[in-house]
Protein backbone atom coordinates (compact mmCIF):
# COMPACT_ATOMS: atom_id res chain seq x y z
CA UNK A 1 0.00 0.00 0.00
CA UNK A 2 2.85 2.33 0.89
CA UNK A 3 4.52 1.44 -2.40
CA UNK A 4 1.39 2.45 -4.36
CA UNK A 5 1.08 5.70 -2.37
CA UNK A 6 4.65 6.60 -3.22
CA UNK A 7 4.04 5.74 -6.86
CA UNK A 8 0.89 7.87 -7.02
CA UNK A 9 2.69 10.79 -5.39
CA UNK A 10 5.53 10.49 -7.90
CA UNK A 11 3.11 10.39 -10.82
CA UNK A 12 1.20 13.39 -9.47
CA UNK A 13 4.43 15.36 -9.00
CA UNK A 14 5.57 14.53 -12.52
CA UNK A 15 2.20 15.56 -13.92
CA UNK A 16 2.40 18.84 -11.99
CA UNK A 17 5.79 19.61 -13.52
CA UNK A 18 4.85 18.53 -17.04
CA UNK A 19 1.51 20.37 -17.17
CA UNK A 20 2.98 23.90 -17.50
CA UNK A 21 5.37 22.63 -20.18
CA UNK A 22 2.50 21.10 -22.11
CA UNK A 23 0.52 24.33 -21.85
CA UNK A 24 3.56 26.29 -23.00
CA UNK A 25 4.00 24.06 -26.06
CA UNK A 26 0.37 24.72 -26.98
CA UNK A 27 0.79 28.48 -26.50
CA UNK A 28 -0.92 30.53 -27.78
CA UNK A 29 -4.18 28.83 -28.67
CA UNK A 30 -6.53 31.81 -28.21
CA UNK A 31 -6.50 35.60 -28.38
CA UNK A 32 -4.11 37.65 -26.27
CA UNK A 33 -4.64 41.03 -24.58
CA UNK A 34 -2.11 43.85 -24.58
CA UNK A 35 -3.01 46.30 -21.84
CA UNK A 36 -1.99 49.88 -22.62
CA UNK A 37 -2.19 51.88 -19.37
CA UNK A 38 -2.69 55.17 -21.20
CA UNK A 39 -5.45 56.82 -23.22
CA UNK A 40 -6.03 56.01 -26.88
CA UNK A 41 -4.48 58.01 -29.73
CA UNK A 42 -1.21 58.83 -27.95
CA UNK A 43 2.30 57.69 -28.83
CA UNK A 44 2.06 54.66 -26.54
CA UNK A 45 -1.26 53.63 -28.03
CA UNK A 46 0.00 53.98 -31.60
CA UNK A 47 3.10 51.92 -30.87
CA UNK A 48 1.00 49.26 -29.14
CA UNK A 49 -1.45 48.88 -32.01
CA UNK A 50 1.38 48.44 -34.49
CA UNK A 51 2.94 45.85 -32.18
CA UNK A 52 -0.39 44.05 -31.76
CA UNK A 53 -0.95 43.76 -35.51
CA UNK A 54 2.52 42.38 -36.11
CA UNK A 55 2.39 40.00 -33.13
CA UNK A 56 -0.92 38.57 -34.34
CA UNK A 57 0.69 37.66 -37.66
CA UNK A 58 3.60 35.90 -35.96
CA UNK A 59 1.68 34.14 -33.18
CA UNK A 60 -1.32 33.20 -35.31
CA UNK A 61 -3.79 34.57 -32.77
CA UNK A 62 -5.53 37.95 -32.38
CA UNK A 63 -3.85 40.45 -30.05
CA UNK A 64 -6.41 42.85 -28.60
CA UNK A 65 -5.26 46.28 -27.36
CA UNK A 66 -7.08 47.30 -24.18
CA UNK A 67 -6.65 50.88 -22.98
CA UNK A 68 -6.82 51.15 -19.19
CA UNK A 69 -5.62 54.69 -18.38
CA UNK A 70 -5.34 56.26 -14.96
CA UNK A 71 -2.84 57.10 -12.20
CA UNK A 72 -0.05 57.72 -14.72
CA UNK A 73 -0.30 54.15 -15.96
CA UNK A 74 -0.55 52.33 -12.64
CA UNK A 75 -4.19 51.21 -13.00
CA UNK A 76 -3.32 49.17 -16.07
CA UNK A 77 -0.05 47.95 -14.57
CA UNK A 78 -1.82 46.70 -11.45
CA UNK A 79 -4.43 44.90 -13.56
CA UNK A 80 -1.74 42.97 -15.41
CA UNK A 81 0.24 42.23 -12.23
CA UNK A 82 -2.89 40.58 -10.78
CA UNK A 83 -3.83 38.71 -13.98
CA UNK A 84 -3.39 34.98 -14.46
CA UNK A 85 0.29 34.27 -15.27
CA UNK A 86 -0.35 32.35 -18.46
CA UNK A 87 1.01 34.74 -21.09
CA UNK A 88 -2.38 35.82 -22.39
CA UNK A 89 -2.34 39.21 -20.63
CA UNK A 90 0.56 41.55 -21.38
CA UNK A 91 1.44 45.08 -20.32
CA UNK A 92 2.83 47.87 -22.44
CA UNK A 93 5.11 49.15 -19.69
CA UNK A 94 7.25 52.28 -19.58
CA UNK A 95 9.89 53.98 -17.47
CA UNK A 96 6.90 55.48 -15.65
CA UNK A 97 4.99 52.33 -14.74
CA UNK A 98 8.13 50.36 -13.91
CA UNK A 99 10.28 52.98 -12.20
CA UNK A 100 9.38 56.68 -11.91
CA UNK A 101 5.88 56.14 -10.48
CA UNK A 102 7.35 54.34 -7.48
CA UNK A 103 8.75 57.69 -6.38
CA UNK A 104 5.93 59.86 -7.69
CA UNK A 105 3.10 58.12 -5.82
CA UNK A 106 2.72 57.17 -2.16
CA UNK A 107 0.08 54.51 -2.79
CA UNK A 108 1.53 52.24 -5.48
CA UNK A 109 0.06 48.83 -4.68
CA UNK A 110 2.46 46.69 -6.67
CA UNK A 111 6.21 46.22 -6.81
CA UNK A 112 6.89 46.16 -10.57
CA UNK A 113 10.30 44.41 -10.42
CA UNK A 114 8.74 41.59 -8.42
CA UNK A 115 5.15 41.51 -9.67
CA UNK A 116 5.81 41.99 -13.40
CA UNK A 117 8.23 39.98 -15.49
CA UNK A 118 10.05 41.61 -18.39
CA UNK A 119 9.53 39.95 -21.77
CA UNK A 120 11.21 42.22 -24.32
CA UNK A 121 12.07 45.86 -24.72
CA UNK A 122 10.32 47.99 -27.32
CA UNK A 123 11.57 51.52 -27.99
CA UNK A 124 13.51 54.34 -26.43
CA UNK A 125 12.33 57.86 -27.06
CA UNK A 126 13.85 61.24 -26.43
CA UNK A 127 12.41 64.69 -26.04
CA UNK A 128 13.85 67.85 -27.54
CA UNK A 129 14.22 71.17 -25.73
CA UNK A 130 12.55 73.94 -27.70
CA UNK A 131 12.22 77.68 -27.15
CA UNK A 132 9.77 80.16 -28.58
CA UNK A 133 11.55 81.83 -31.51
CA UNK A 134 11.00 85.26 -29.95
CA UNK A 135 13.20 84.41 -26.96
CA UNK A 136 16.92 85.30 -27.00
CA UNK A 137 17.92 81.64 -26.54
CA UNK A 138 19.81 80.40 -29.61
CA UNK A 139 21.67 77.63 -27.83
CA UNK A 140 21.40 75.61 -24.66
CA UNK A 141 24.23 77.61 -23.18
CA UNK A 142 22.31 80.86 -23.79
CA UNK A 143 19.46 79.44 -21.75
CA UNK A 144 21.67 78.13 -18.96
CA UNK A 145 23.51 81.44 -18.62
CA UNK A 146 20.22 83.38 -18.42
CA UNK A 147 18.91 81.01 -15.75
CA UNK A 148 22.12 81.36 -13.75
CA UNK A 149 22.05 85.13 -13.87
CA UNK A 150 18.36 85.34 -12.91
CA UNK A 151 17.34 82.22 -10.95
CA UNK A 152 13.68 81.38 -11.44
CA UNK A 153 13.19 83.92 -14.23
CA UNK A 154 13.11 81.33 -17.03
CA UNK A 155 9.80 79.48 -17.14
CA UNK A 156 9.20 76.10 -18.73
CA UNK A 157 6.02 74.24 -19.64
CA UNK A 158 5.38 70.52 -19.21
CA UNK A 159 2.63 68.02 -19.91
CA UNK A 160 2.14 67.71 -16.16
CA UNK A 161 4.06 67.05 -12.96
CA UNK A 162 6.01 63.82 -13.12
CA UNK A 163 5.82 63.42 -16.91
CA UNK A 164 8.91 62.89 -19.02
CA UNK A 165 8.61 66.50 -20.24
CA UNK A 166 8.81 67.66 -16.61
CA UNK A 167 11.52 65.27 -15.43
CA UNK A 168 13.78 66.12 -18.41
CA UNK A 169 13.75 69.75 -17.28
CA UNK A 170 14.46 68.70 -13.70
CA UNK A 171 17.42 66.68 -14.92
CA UNK A 172 18.77 69.68 -16.83
CA UNK A 173 18.44 71.95 -13.81
CA UNK A 174 20.34 69.48 -11.65
CA UNK A 175 23.07 68.93 -14.24
CA UNK A 176 23.54 72.64 -15.00
CA UNK A 177 23.06 73.92 -11.46
CA UNK A 178 20.23 76.26 -12.42
CA UNK A 179 16.72 77.01 -11.20
CA UNK A 180 13.77 77.53 -13.55
CA UNK A 181 10.04 77.98 -12.90
CA UNK A 182 7.80 75.03 -13.73
CA UNK A 183 4.44 75.69 -15.40
CA UNK A 184 2.58 72.33 -15.55
CA UNK A 185 -0.35 71.69 -17.91
CA UNK A 186 -2.88 68.90 -18.31
CA UNK A 187 -1.29 67.40 -21.38
CA UNK A 188 1.45 68.12 -23.91
CA UNK A 189 -0.91 69.83 -26.35
CA UNK A 190 -1.96 72.74 -24.10
CA UNK A 191 1.64 73.17 -22.94
CA UNK A 192 2.96 73.41 -26.48
CA UNK A 193 0.19 75.84 -27.42
CA UNK A 194 1.28 78.25 -24.70
CA UNK A 195 4.93 77.99 -25.72
CA UNK A 196 3.93 78.78 -29.31
CA UNK A 197 1.87 81.73 -28.05
CA UNK A 198 4.84 83.04 -26.10
CA UNK A 199 3.15 82.69 -22.71
CA UNK A 200 5.88 80.27 -21.61
CA UNK A 201 9.43 80.38 -22.95
CA UNK A 202 10.59 76.80 -23.30
CA UNK A 203 9.61 73.15 -22.91
CA UNK A 204 10.82 69.63 -23.52
CA UNK A 205 8.53 68.11 -26.13
CA UNK A 206 8.39 65.13 -28.47
CA UNK A 207 10.09 65.62 -31.83
CA UNK A 208 7.05 64.70 -33.93
CA UNK A 209 5.02 67.36 -32.11
CA UNK A 210 7.43 70.24 -32.68
CA UNK A 211 9.13 69.47 -36.01
CA UNK A 212 6.64 71.42 -38.11
CA UNK A 213 6.82 74.42 -35.79
CA UNK A 214 10.62 74.40 -35.91
CA UNK A 215 10.50 74.25 -39.72
CA UNK A 216 8.04 77.17 -39.75
CA UNK A 217 10.36 79.27 -37.61
CA UNK A 218 8.00 79.44 -34.63
CA UNK A 219 10.20 77.36 -32.34
CA UNK A 220 13.95 76.97 -31.97
CA UNK A 221 15.42 73.56 -31.05
CA UNK A 222 18.19 73.90 -28.47
CA UNK A 223 19.18 70.33 -27.60
CA UNK A 224 18.08 66.70 -27.73
CA UNK A 225 17.58 65.13 -24.31
CA UNK A 226 18.67 61.68 -25.51
CA UNK A 227 22.06 60.14 -26.08
CA UNK A 228 22.16 60.51 -29.85
CA UNK A 229 21.11 63.05 -32.46
CA UNK A 230 17.80 62.60 -34.25
CA UNK A 231 17.51 61.90 -37.97
CA UNK A 232 14.63 64.37 -38.09
CA UNK A 233 16.83 67.09 -36.55
CA UNK A 234 20.41 66.25 -37.51
CA UNK A 235 21.75 69.73 -36.70
CA UNK A 236 20.43 69.75 -33.12
CA UNK A 237 23.11 68.70 -30.59
CA UNK A 238 22.60 66.26 -27.74
CA UNK A 239 22.86 67.42 -24.14
CA UNK A 240 26.36 65.92 -23.98
CA UNK A 241 27.45 67.69 -27.14
CA UNK A 242 26.06 70.95 -25.75
CA UNK A 243 28.19 70.53 -22.64
CA UNK A 244 25.77 68.90 -20.19
CA UNK A 245 26.16 65.09 -20.39
CA UNK A 246 24.44 64.52 -17.03
CA UNK A 247 21.26 66.12 -18.40
CA UNK A 248 20.54 63.24 -20.80
CA UNK A 249 17.21 61.50 -20.18
CA UNK A 250 15.38 59.02 -22.41
CA UNK A 251 12.02 57.39 -21.92
CA UNK A 252 11.52 53.76 -22.85
CA UNK A 253 8.87 51.09 -23.29
CA UNK A 254 8.61 47.32 -23.23
CA UNK A 255 6.32 44.35 -22.73
CA UNK A 256 5.75 42.75 -19.32
CA UNK A 257 3.66 39.83 -18.06
CA UNK A 258 2.59 38.76 -14.56
CA UNK A 259 5.34 37.22 -12.42
CA UNK A 260 5.13 33.45 -12.52
CA UNK A 261 4.50 33.22 -16.25
CA UNK A 262 6.24 30.04 -17.50
CA UNK A 263 9.71 30.43 -18.98
CA UNK A 264 8.72 28.78 -22.26
CA UNK A 265 5.83 31.21 -22.72
CA UNK A 266 8.05 34.20 -22.00
CA UNK A 267 10.62 32.87 -24.47
CA UNK A 268 7.95 32.47 -27.17
CA UNK A 269 6.69 36.01 -26.63
CA UNK A 270 10.20 37.46 -26.45
CA UNK A 271 11.12 35.85 -29.76
CA UNK A 272 7.98 37.18 -31.45
CA UNK A 273 8.37 40.72 -30.06
CA UNK A 274 12.02 40.72 -31.06
CA UNK A 275 11.01 39.88 -34.62
CA UNK A 276 8.57 42.78 -34.63
CA UNK A 277 11.03 45.36 -33.30
CA UNK A 278 13.66 44.29 -35.86
CA UNK A 279 11.31 44.38 -38.85
CA UNK A 280 12.42 47.04 -41.34
CA UNK A 281 8.97 48.56 -41.76
CA UNK A 282 8.53 48.85 -37.99
CA UNK A 283 11.99 50.37 -37.52
CA UNK A 284 11.21 52.91 -40.27
CA UNK A 285 7.79 53.76 -38.80
CA UNK A 286 9.27 54.30 -35.35
CA UNK A 287 12.22 56.33 -36.67
CA UNK A 288 9.69 58.69 -38.23
CA UNK A 289 8.54 59.59 -34.71
CA UNK A 290 12.09 59.50 -33.30
CA UNK A 291 11.66 56.17 -31.50
CA UNK A 292 14.35 53.51 -31.71
CA UNK A 293 14.40 49.78 -30.80
CA UNK A 294 16.34 48.90 -27.67
CA UNK A 295 16.98 45.26 -28.55
CA UNK A 296 16.87 43.76 -25.04
CA UNK A 297 15.32 40.34 -24.51
CA UNK A 298 13.76 38.99 -21.31
CA UNK A 299 16.69 38.60 -18.88
CA UNK A 300 18.60 41.61 -20.19
CA UNK A 301 15.47 43.71 -20.13
CA UNK A 302 14.54 42.55 -16.63
CA UNK A 303 17.96 43.62 -15.37
CA UNK A 304 17.68 46.95 -17.22
CA UNK A 305 14.22 47.68 -15.78
CA UNK A 306 15.39 46.91 -12.25
CA UNK A 307 18.41 49.20 -12.63
CA UNK A 308 16.14 51.99 -13.87
CA UNK A 309 14.22 52.18 -10.57
CA UNK A 310 16.88 54.01 -8.51
CA UNK A 311 17.84 56.17 -11.50
CA UNK A 312 14.30 57.47 -12.05
CA UNK A 313 13.74 57.82 -8.30
CA UNK A 314 16.73 60.18 -8.24
CA UNK A 315 15.28 62.20 -11.13
CA UNK A 316 11.93 62.48 -9.34
CA UNK A 317 13.68 63.67 -6.17
CA UNK A 318 15.50 66.31 -8.22
CA UNK A 319 12.19 67.49 -9.67
CA UNK A 320 10.44 67.73 -6.32
CA UNK A 321 7.37 66.12 -7.90
CA UNK A 322 4.95 64.14 -5.77
CA UNK A 323 1.53 62.95 -6.91
CA UNK A 324 -1.46 61.80 -4.87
Amino acid sequence: MKHWSKTLLAVAAAAFLVAPQARAQDYPNRSLTLVVPFAAAGISDNQSRLLARKLADILGQPVVVENRPGASGMIGAEAVAHAKPDGYTMLYGTHGTQAANLALFDNVRIDPPKDLRAVHSLFRQSTVLVANAATPYRSLDDLVQAARQRPGSVNYASAGSGTQTHLAAAKLQSAAGISMTHVPYKGAGPALSDVLAGNVEIMFSYPESVSQHIAAGKLRALAVAGTSRLDAMPAVPTMAEAGYPDAALEGWSGVFVPAGTPDAVVARLADAIGQVTRAQDVVAAMAAISSFPMGLSDREFQRFAEEEVPRWKAVVRQSGARLE
